[in-house]
């Protein structure tokens, strides 16, 4: 429980960013899916917005390349089109929109991490995105993350960083204007068939 109030207090965190508004929350209540996705609903009916946040599980990935989670976020930012709800930076993906639509944005934000398209084309533009980004030092990046290690980076490096995510390596928050159990219900519809079994690179276009 000491796990999931860190990650949960840590999460909420960053999704209090997309509002100025002070925000309670009550206390998180966590669990896992079949497939041991770990999930934590936070209500907050003051709230403007429902609020998700998908992260990786850092000690799942310890040894991973320098600059991958990044790069990786920002080819699935290339992956996300028109819809401006949903963003990647840091070690997750965010999502924030009204209450009414958190089904369907939460559904859409899951296809686009099980179905990346990780192709030459969307790797080279994410990359070079991502290079104009560090040139400019208009957001504030780990010091790993670096042109030197988003240059060594390859799109072999990316997909095989993508092919180890699975279920039970990450965390769904839900937080801010939701209903515990329909909070319960949207995680399900968007996470709840993929299976802890499933090869990523399946879905990644070469």
């Amino acid at each position: 429980m000491n796990k999931i109030k860190t990650i949960a207090s840590s999460s909420l965190i960053i999704l209090a960013a997309f509002t100025a508004k002070a925000q309670t929350f009550k206390e998180p209540v966590g669990y896992k899916l079949k497939n041991g996705m770990n999930i934590i609903i936070s209500e907050n009916d003051r709230s403007p917005k429902a609020y998700s946040s998908f992260t990786l599980d850092a000690k799942a990935f310890e040894g991973k390349k320098d600059g991958v989670v990044e790069l990786l976020n920002a080819i699935l930012n290339e992956n996300v089109g028109k819809n401006q709800n949903i963003s990647f930076n840091d070690n997750s993906g965010k999502l924030a929109t009204a209450s009414a639509d958190l089904d369907k944005d939460l559904i859409q934000m899951a296809s686009l991490i099980q179905k990346a398209t990780i192709d030459q084309k969307t790797f080279n533009t994410a990359k070079a995105k991502l290079m104009i980004s560090l040139k400019a030092h208009d957001y504030d990046y780990d010091q790993s993350v670096n042109e030197a290690s988003i240059n060594a980076l390859t799109l072999e490096d990316v997909q095989n960083f993508y092919s180890q995510i699975s279920p039970e390596k990450t965390f769904l928050t839900i937080a801010g204007d939701v209903e515990l159990s329909a909070a319960k219900s949207s995680a399900k519809k968007a996470f709840g068939n993929w299976s802890k079994a499933e090869v990523m690179t399946a879905t990644v276009a070469k």
